[in-house]
């Protein structure tokens, strides 16, 4: 059995302890907290800024953190977590953080890569993100979700935002 592709109820931010300089506040978080399929967007551009030999400049955004899901048929047991997200780079915007987390705390292996790809898919039908011990009782859990942050392309210097239009999760 597998749940129908779900959106959160719940959507926050926060910045990195101590790191606050270099990450990126979102404008318009509640347009996806309502869900009324409008984008957020990192108030501010990325940044890779290349200054030789001394200074490499790469900016992050705040952590997005989407909670609340309330899946419907649930399999017995997890074998497979999905998360569907869409968006808009530029060109330029790659992943940094695609986590699980329960109760606020990151569950699994980070699924970041470099693709730029304006919908992507991470994990699988058989893929549990090396989170061994998940059970159904924490996917219902309300603080089970995911956790998403962008980075400036290491490779390419750039200036673009970054939009996010939704954050989708299913579980087989």
């Amino acid at each position: 059995m597998t749940t129908s592709w779900t959106l959160p109820s719940h959507v926050d931010q926060y910045a990195e302890p101590g790191a606050e300089l270099i990450d990126i506040a979102w404008e318009y978080l509640d347009n996806i907290k309502s869900l009324d399929n409008r984008s957020a967007q990192s108030n501010g551009n990325l940044i890779h800024s290349a200054r030789s030999p001394k200074l490499d400049i790469k900016n992050k955004t705040y952590f997005i953190r989407a909670t609340g899901f309330n899946f419907q048929n649930l399999p017995a047991t997890i074998s497979g977590i999905e998360v569907r997200l869409n968006t808009r780079r530029y060109g330029r915007a790659t992943d940094d953080t695609v986590e699980l987390c329960l109760d606020g705390i990151a569950l699994g292996e980070n699924q970041a890569t470099r693709d730029i790809l304006p919908q992507k898919i991470y994990g699988s039908e058989i893929s549990i993100w090396n989170a061994e011990s998940i059970s159904v009782s924490d996917v219902q859990n309300n603080t089970f979700g995911v956790v998403i942050r962008f980075r400036a392309h290491p490779d390419w210097p750039h200036k673009d935002p970054v939009l996010i239009d939704s954050v989708e999760m299913r579980i087989h």
